[in-house]
């Protein structure tokens, strides 16, 4: 994994952990936050808006859903896309 991508992994685990207040050992990559009631619409768009500063990407409304943001490791994959098609 790229080294940006580590370090947004970390600010993602930071997020959900401090924000949203999931317990750290319960944030496995694959973990799922949205389909599990984890993270909620609001906590959806704060984390969307978090992703927009931290990676430098504009992320469509269309896409702050479960399909991108069920988990760390599709969050990931979905930013890494984001910054792959600039």
């Amino acid at each position: 994994m790229p080294a940006r991508l580590e370090a947004l992994e970390s600010v993602v685990r930071g997020f959900l952990s401090s924000e949203l207040e999931i317990p750290e050992g319960e944030l496995t990559v694959d973990a799922p936050l949205v389909s599990s009631g984890r993270v909620d619409s609001a906590g959806l768009v704060q984390l969307a808006a978090l992703l927009e500063d931290e990676a430098d990407v504009v992320i469509p409304d269309a896409d702050v859903n479960a399909d991108h943001f069920d988990s760390i490791a599709l969050i990931l994959d979905y930013v890494a896309g984001r910054i792959g098609s600039r």
